[in-house]
Formats: C-alpha cells, structure tokens, sequence
C-alpha cells in the first residue's frame, strides 16, 4: 500500500528553535549508511549552525551478492568526489535486526544506566543465552532508549564494511537517530507520530507525553500500523501522520534525500552534539572523527568568549569589588542571627518529616491490605500469582494464567492500578504463560520505590 503524507498543523510541523549559542556548537560533516534487505542507501551531510545541506547521496545495489571490496571502492570514490575521504560512516542496521526498547530510569544518572541496563539486559531480547550487542541514549529526563542486537550479526556488518575499506564511527538503528537528529536544531515538539513504507512492511517512529520515545515495525497497511501506534502513544485518533522525510530537519540546499534513513544516519552524525545517540559498537572499534574539522569554531567561540569577558567582566571589576566589600561587612553583622534561623528552620523539618513518616508507616498496613484484598478479586482462579511485590508507588506480579495479555486491561479496570504493563516478556510453558507486570498505585504516582 502506497500512503501519502497527512497535513500536519504549523504548530507541529515548525516546533521551536534552539537558542543561537546552541546552535552555534553544530558544525561538521555525516556519512551515512542505511542497511537494506539488498542495498545499501547513502547520504552525506554537512551540518552549520543555519542547517543541513546534502552534499550527496547514492546506492549500493545488491551489496550482499558483489565483493565487499568492489562496491567498497565505489563509496570510497563517491568520498572524495566531495572532499570527504577520510569520514567514517555511521551505519543503520535494518530495523527488524535490532530489538528496540525504553526503559524508565528515574533519577538514575548518566554514569550509572550502563550498569542499570546490564543488570536487566537479559530480559530485554528473546535470544537465550546468545551473545547480544546494545547501546543506549536518553530518550527525555527519566526514559533510556536501548537497542539490542545479535553480536554475531554485529560482527558480520564489522567484517563486511572493513573488507570493503569503510570505516565506522557507529552503528546504531533507526528510532535513536531519529530521535537525535530532530533535536540538532530544534527544541522537542511535544507529540509526534511519522512513517515509512517499504514492500510489505512498515516502520513508525512517534513521541508523546506517555511515551518519550515510540517505535514498532508492523507487517500490516499504513493505516493499521498508525492506528495500533496512535493507541500506543495515547494519542486522538486522527493525530495527523507525517512521512520520515516530512519530520527529519531539511536541507538548506533544498534537495531531498531519497532515503530518509540515511539522511537521519548522516545528520546525527555529522555534529558532536547530535551525535548522542545509542551505539551498538564497542568504544575500541570505532573511528573518532577528524577534530581538525572543529578547529576554526573554536578559535572562534574562544575569541568571541574572551571579548565578552573583557567587555562585560573587567571594566566594572574595580566597582564591584568595593561593593562586594560593603556587602561582606553588612553580612558579618547578621551572619549570628542568620545562622540561628536556619538551625531553627532545619530542626523543624527534620521533625516535621519525621511525623510524617510515622504518619505514612502506620496507614501504609492498611493500604497494602486493601492491594492484597483486590488483586484477589482482580485475578480469580485458574490465574495464580508466584510473587507480588508492593511498593509505595507500585505493585509487581508475577504468576502464571492461560492467557496473560487480558490481565492488564482487567488490572487498569481497578480503582487502584493503572498503566498496567509487562515487565518482562511472556513466556508460554506447556499448558499456561507465566508473567510479570509492573502496575501504578492510583494517587501515588511520584513516590519512591525502596
């Protein structure tokens, strides 16, 4: 089925810029590479602080069936045709290669996903004990975007490219370059919801206040796909649809890419600041940019920085520093009595929270109780549950039913739960599925999980 790109409101369509000093750090060139079933889609992009121009593009046909250092040699032709000879590529897996997931990390720091994602790694794939890849990016402040792949798959892409005389910066997979390359220029614009059809499959990418970042590949129509992906997102269901080449940022140069994977694949990594996105390669195989490229922004921005200084800093130093003086005096005056209100202030909070806590521990009981008491309503007999952990936000079960899907909906029709959802994959035994789904306390959303 052939879809034509739905009328999107200018609200939507021009989402809000960047500050210019934000925009002033986007600088540097992309070489992207999408992996089809039997071709290879390139496109080459030079990002500046007023946008991306597409230097060029071109196709490897039938990649998998010529020698690696054939083709190989057209792309390193095609390289320096445009002055690029020395740029590696950031490679785009097929999307049905790559298991895509998003994983709500609250409060965890950056230094601290890769431990958190290792720990749960397993659970993320349906490939057993086999030997995975994985990368991860921020999808918004509490949502960590992973994609999982088979490391032999991996290895076989790593083997072919170098054969071929390619080198890599990264490979990655559609929804973290996407994610990317919509914010090198642009603010996030609330919710979105795009599309692209291949042969029978089509692939949506969408955003949303539910859900920081969204995508599926279906074997399905167009329609379908966005209608099941517009229930996903918690969307209206004529939340208008847009191609991936309508939602991508343009080029300045007004050419259009042919393949829209490509062209996200060269913007995200044609700039150091959009280039945070989840890379499947290990950090000791991949090719590090050429920083000389780097060099004349930042003599720039460095003399830019240094004439502000002089202009803004040092000429009225002498004025403040007498001021700072005045000020440092009047301090020392009411610095006693300062310090005892804030010792006055600290007590009464730490006793303030202590009754609070007292408060919470003792009604908690009786609320754990009342989980018990309508979990047993909710999940009747042949349904049996082998774990139910509470927390003061949220309930985990796990158990066995013949069939699991239907239990979240019959969870969220309780007063008590919402926003359902499976914490790990089903897995089916002989005669029943087993389970586990992470369910939120209505009216408890916010508190922390011991």
């Amino acid at each position: 089925m052939t879809a034509t790109e739905t009328t999107v409101p200018a609200s939507a369509a021009l989402p809000a810029p960047l500050p210019a000093w934000r925009r002033a750090l986007v600088f540097g060139a992309g070489f992207g590479i999408a992996v089809g079933p039997r071709n290879l889609d390139v496109a080459l992009a030079k990002s500046r602080p007023s946008g991306a121009v597409l230097k060029g593009e071109t196709g490897i046909a039938d990649f998998r069936m010529r020698p690696a250092a054939e083709w190989g040699a057209e792309l390193s032709r095609f390289l320096a045709a445009h002055g690029e000879s020395r740029l590696a590529a950031t490679v785009l897996l097929p999307r049905d290669e790559v298991i895509v997931r998003t994983l709500s990390l609250p409060g965890v720091a950056d230094k601290d996903v890769q431990a958190a994602i290792e720990l749960q790694v397993e659970t993320l794939h349906p490939w057993g004990d086999e030997e995975v890849a994985w990368g991860w990016s921020r999808a918004g402040l509490n949502s960590i975007l992973v994609g999982v792949a088979r490391k032999s798959v991996l290895d076989s892409y790593e083997t072919l490219f170098s054969e071929a005389g390619i080198s890599l910066a990264a490979v990655t997979f559609s929804p973290a370059v996407m994610y990317s390359s919509l914010r090198i220029w642009s603010a996030a614009s609330g919710s979105l919801l795009c599309f692209g059809a291949a042969a029978a499959r089509t692939e949506v990418y969408g955003e949303s206040e539910s859900r920081g970042v969204y995508s599926a590949g279906f074997s399905t129509d167009v329609e379908r796909a966005l209608s099941i992906s517009r229930g996903e997102l918690r969307l209206p269901a004529d939340y208008p649809a847009r191609t991936f080449s309508g939602a991508l940022p343009g080029a300045v140069n007004g050419r259009t890419a042919a393949s829209p994977q490509a062209w996200a694949a060269a913007l995200a990594g044609s700039t150091a600041r959009g280039a945070k996105f989840a890379n499947l390669l290990p950090v000791e195989r991949r090719v590090t940019p050429n920083r000389l490229r780097y060099a004349i922004p930042v003599v720039l921005g460095t003399l830019l920085a240094a004439a502000l200084i002089v202009a803004f800093v040092v000429a009225p130093a002498m004025e403040d520093r007498k001021y700072r003086e005045e000020l440092n005096r009047a301090v020392g005056r009411l610095e006693p009595a300062a310090l005892r209100v804030q010792n006055l202030d600290k007590q009464i909070a730490a006793t303030r929270a202590r009754i609070t806590a007292l408060d919470e521990f003792r009604q908690r009981s009786q609320s754990d109780l009342d989980v018990l008491n309508e979990l047993t309503r909710l999940l009747p007999p042949p349904v049996w549950t082998s774990v139910i952990e509470i927390y003061p936000d949220s309930v985990v079960i796990a158990g066995e039913a013949d069939q699991a899907a239907p239990l979240l909906k019959i969870i969220d029709s309780s007063s008590l739960f919402q926003n359902s959802e499976f914490a790990a994959s089903v897995t089916r035994g002989k005669d029943s599925e087993f389970f586990r789904i992470k369910t939120i306390r209505r009216g408890r959303a916010g508190r922390t999980t011991p």
